[in-house]
């Protein structure tokens, strides 16, 4: 591939920090720097996951940066196959190091584990070990070929694999060695030596066994795979196989370009060499005793000690096994004047002095690794010494040999002197990262004094560039993401951070600007990862930072500042979240949640400041409205809560739109509000309750379905004799209450007198709470005759109150307190239990013939919030009684409440077979509305009309009217309330067909109204009138 051909590689890998990441990255750089492209590392697990084996790919959806890369080398398994399809779908070729992923056919660079691992086994099985055992976990595609080519090789050599000494782990970390070692222990040390499928595992292992006392090689020889460094410093040094990881990197990007520029690769593994290093642990001498091993002649046969490039192509051709120089570098330098030196002592004439041969040292020095890099050079300088003396023909010169060994050693002291002066850099170094991550630690833990999105932090870094993308809030929270909002931007060439707030598609995040920053040469590559820690998933963070491949810190900060910035954001979110509670919290107690209006608690607050003002300024007045609306518990019993808490919604708007800016309009609970008027007149309170009952009055739009309802408002004007807000209030609720005794849309201004009727309606209120109780409520029945022959045809069941102070109280003085209080609810449900009872009692069940139908009267709350048609259908079944037995009586006003769904439930009960009939008719406003929509069996005529049938013509002409009409109507018609023969003679010449009244006889008792029932019994004609109130 040209210059012009160049290929950007994204890297994709659960991690990129430590040694076999770092030496993968440096093949990778040393590849595209030839070729010009660029490195893309994307970390596709959480934002700080260290050490960490997956036995499965992450599930990394996220498809970004795709719009910058040419092709992907992906690292072990760190995607899943369907994200390796798709990238391949796209035209971005794959290529995959140490993993065969299921399904997909792909070139995979591995090293060659089949070749180091029968080299390392054939090692052991040549010291004399038959009983040799495996440690490794069999989920990482490298260690189950090792594991392969250990049973191949023990085969091969005739020795068994037993299952016995086959040691599983869960992972490649040192923690599962240390697991290991206690299942050897376990079975009594079942092997003399292990193959561990890597150097981490293998150094748990070695640990866990000598702090147990374990005598190692002697009792246990270990070899592990990867030789890094950790192992080749520890005691005993590891014996490993050397994977060539720089090589491996290198070749899957060569891939990768061929495979872009057009070029069929085949599938399948291509495979890197391997070499076994051997150290201390298989039972070998360590690389210290090598070095100062004696020479013979063998070691300069074939050689022509001539120059300085002897010993230079003696440190360059060093066996892929040792492993003593950290990456390549140019050793010229050093090479000349180490010849130079040991030229100058093999001729007896002057050498360099110290200050001089030190720097040349330094470059040597830097690229040593550790003391057993050390040590490895030091055997090839003796070895071009030996080589310069033997060739002179001096090596039996005592004084030759002297001063050669004295320049030697002065080299030797130089050289690790400048090793350790690198060492103390590197110290250094490390505590200036440190430094750095503590400071990106504390900016980003202080998120609350600075944005961290800002990407400021970024500035104490040696990051070139930065770019934070953060996911749009309304995309799914879950699963592949399609854009990322750009909310801060770093470049420390213009010194620039920012918050663009820039919504781009992921596959062009980060933006191209920051990609080309990112030179490979300059050891600048593009990291990416994705901020997500634990359930906190926030975005992506992109950063044009150095790769740093032989640094053991390097690149893992980025990952770590990754973690921070997730961290800082979740922090900031949650005190975002604090936040809005706390005034969601200040809010709620203050505001009512549902309108927005002041609650009861901040009304009192604004009413306190009121009165104050009052008893401040003399010519300051302000009143308290109290409003309750009329017909709200139907609209939400019928039409349900959450069309109730609609029509709240649009009540609230319509107060704070009637009302003046320094008025206060406040929700107390349910339908009830509160009103407070400031800087008044005395006509201001009567004007502002009729203004607030005309536009309340005004149709509300609930869905497809319109409602009307009014208002009662109680008005209490405030004065220095109110001292508290809680007495204020009561008044003006005490005027709300008197206000509903009017009717509908009625307001009314607190009087004193009003006190007593309060209290005495508290005390009925309480009284009748005892009566349901103690069973003090009693059913009189008041019988309905046939007209035409004066039988009973029926009852009227009718309460009353045996009161144990006041005797029998009569229904009229105290069903109302009843509905206001909620108490007709229950005393519906008695009466309806009661006088079906009763008609059992009577023996009016199924199968008996006689002509008798019970009628019940039923509130507006049993007919609105009760399941009334289930009530009445479980009580007829459970007194075995036929429906056409019982007929339920209902006002006009209560239907005409919401007539569609009064209909609705009055078809239901026809549906049981029980009679529907309207009691009090003509009374209302809407009674021919209520004979067109409602299906109905027969109304009642009210007495208020019947008592005026002597005594008025219009009154009589009305009364005909309506019998004529309920006739015409092939409804029934009960006259109601007839007292006089006269009465009943003017309705019965109407053909009206029943009636009821004083003139047959009062609400009685139930063991009274049985005598009624006696076969061929007539109600005589005119009785006395008896002194009891209206039948009700």
């Amino acid at each position: 591939m040209s210059k012009a051909e160049t290929i950007n590689v994204g890297v994709l890998s659960t991690a990129f920090g430590g040694p076999y990441f770092g030496e993968l990255m440096a093949g990778m750089a040393r590849e595209l720097t030839i070729a010009g492209g660029k490195m893309i590392a994307i970390q596709t697990v959480d934002a700080g996951t260290i050490e960490q084996d997956f036995p499965e790919p992450p599930p990394f959806p996220h498809h970004v940066a795709w719009d910058h890369v040419g092709g992907f080398v992906v690292v072990l398994n760190g995607v899943s196959t369907d994200y390796l399809r798709a990238a391949r779908d796209s035209g971005r070729p794959v290529v995959v190091i140490s993993n065969v992923p299921a399904g997909f056919d792909c070139p995979v660079v591995v090293p060659d584990n089949f070749a180091g691992t029968r080299a390392a086994i054939q090692h052991l099985i040549d010291h004399g070990h038959t009983r040799v055992g495996f440690v490794g976990f069999p989920g990482n595609t490298d260690v189950h070929e090792r594991i392969q080519a250990y049973q191949k090789t023990m085969a091969d050599n005739g020795l068994a694999a037993d299952p016995e000494l086959l040691f599983v782990v869960d992972d490649m970390q040192e923690a599962s060695g240390e697991r290991a070692a206690r299942m050897m222990l376990e079975r009594g040390m079942p092997a003399t030596a292990v193959l561990a499928g890597n150097d981490r595992n293998a150094i748990g292992l070695i640990q866990a066994l000598t702090n147990a006392g374990i005598d190692l090689p002697d009792r246990l020889a270990v070899i592990g795979f990867d030789d890094n460094e950790a192992g080749a410093s520890m005691i005993p040094s590891l014996t490993s196989v050397r994977q060539p990881l720089e090589d491996i990197g290198a070749r899957a990007v060569r891939l990768l370009i061929r495979m872009r520029g057009g070029e069929e690769v085949p599938s399948g593994k291509h495979v890197l060499p391997t070499a076994l290093t051997v150290r201390e642990s298989c039972g070998c001498a360590g690389v210290v005793r090598t070095a100062i091993k004696a020479f013979g002649a063998a070691d300069i046969a074939g050689i022509a000690p001539d120059s300085a490039s002897s010993l230079l192509a003696l440190l360059e051709s060093q066996p892929a096994g040792i492993r003593y120089l950290t990456h390549g570098g140019d050793v010229g330098g050093s090479a000349a004047a180490i010849d130079d030196a040991l030229r100058c002592a093999l001729a007896g004439t002057g050498r360099p002095g110290d200050r001089d041969l030190r720097p040349s040292l330094v470059p040597l020095a830097e690229m040593l690794q550790d003391g057993e890099g050390l040590a490895a050079v030091v055997r090839v300088i003796r070895r071009h010494a030996w080589q310069l003396q033997s060739g002179a023909g001096l090596d039996k010169d005592f004084d030759v040999t002297r001063r050669m060994e004295v320049c030697l050693q002065e080299i030797f002291l130089l050289l690790a002197q400048a090793q350790v002066i690198q060492l103390s850099v590197h110290t250094k170094s490390m505590m200036s990262s440190l430094s750095t991550q503590y400071s990106v630690s504390l900016q980003l833990l202080r998120s609350q004094e600075k944005d961290p999105r800002s990407l400021g932090w970024l500035q104490v870094t040696d990051v070139r560039a930065g770019c934070l993308g953060l996911w749009p809030e309304q995309e799914p929270v879950s699963g592949e993401r399609a854009s990322l909002t750009v909310v801060g931007r770093f470049d420390r060439e213009d010194g620039g951070t920012g918050s663009p707030h820039e919504l781009v598609p992921i596959t062009a995040f980060p933006p191209a600007e920051l990609v080309s920053l990112a030179d490979v040469a300059a050891d600048h590559m593009v990291y990416i990862a994705h901020l997500k820690v634990g359930t906190g998933d926030w975005g992506m963070l992109a950063v044009v930072a150095r790769i740093q491949a032989y640094v053991r810190e390097g690149r893992e900060t980025m990952n770590q500042w990754a973690a921070l910035l997730s961290v800082a954001l979740e922090h900031e979110a949650l005190l975002k979240m604090m936040r809005e509670q706390e005034e969601h919290l200040r809010r709620a107690a203050l505001y009512d949640e549902l309108t927005g209006l002041p609650n009861r608690a901040y009304f009192r607050t604004r009413l306190t400041a009121a009165m104050a003002r009052a008893n401040r300024r003399s010519d300051y007045r302000y009143a308290v409205l109290m409003l309750d609306l009329d017909g709200f518990k139907i609209v939400n019993d019928s039409l349900g809560h959450h069309a109730g808490d609609q029509l709240l919604q649009q009540v609230a708007t319509r107060l704070t739109t009637t009302l003046r800016s320094v008025d206060t309009a406040a929700r107390f609970g349910g339908d009830e509000f509160a009103i407070l008027l400031e800087e008044i007149d005395d006509n201001t309170p009567v004007t502002v309750a009729e203004r607030l009952q005309r536009d309340l009055s005004q149709p509300h739009r609930l869905g497809d379905t319109e409602v009307v309802v009014s208002a009662s408002i109680g008005i209490t004007v405030g004065g220095t004799e109110y001292d508290d807000t809680e007495a204020i209030v009561r008044d003006a609720d005490v005027a709300m209450y008197q206000a509903k005794t009017h009717g509908k849309r009625s307001h009314a201004i607190f009087d004193p007198v009003m006190h007593r009727a309060a209290t005495d309606r508290l005390t009925i209120e309480g009284d009748l709470r005892k009566a349901l109780q103690h069973r003090q409520l009693v059913l009189f029945y008041q019988p309905i005759v046939d007209l035409r022959t004066l039988t009973v045809i029926g009852a009227e069941a009718l309460i009353r109150w045996r009161h144990p102070t006041r005797g029998l109280v009569p229904p009229n003085e105290f069903l109302g307190v009843a509905e206001e209080s909620g108490l007709s609810l229950g005393i519906g449900t008695w009466v309806l239990d009661g006088s079906c009872r009763q008609m059992h009692r009577w023996g009016l069940h199924r199968g008996d013939a006689r002509p008798f139908r019970m009628s019940i009267n039923v509130s507006n709350r049993q007919f609105w919030q009760s399941t009334l048609i289930e009530d009445v259908d479980e009580t007829l079944r459970v007194y075995g009684l036929s429906p056409d037995r019982l007929a339920v009586e209902i006002t006009e006003g209560v239907i005409m409440d919401d007539v569609k769904v009064a209909s609705s439930m009055l078809s239901g009960l026809r549906t049981l077979g029980v009679q529907v009939h309207i009691d009090d008719f003509g009374t209302g406003f809407s009674s021919l509305e209520a004979l067109h929509d409602l299906t109905i069996d027969a109304f009642k005529v009210d007495r208020s009309f019947i008592s005026r049938i002597t005594t008025s013509s219009r009154g009589k002409e009305l009364v005909r009217t309506i019998v004529t009409m309920g006739l015409n109507l092939n409804l029934d018609v009960i006259a109601e309330g007839i007292e006089t023969d006269e009465q009943l003679d003017f309705v019965r010449g109407l053909g009206c067909p029943h009636g009821q009244g004083y003139l047959f006889s009062r609400a009685v008792p139930a063991d009274e109204f049985a005598k009624l029932l006696a076969p061929g019994v007539a109600i005589p004609g005119a009785i006395d009138r008896p002194d009891e109130q209206a039948s009700g």
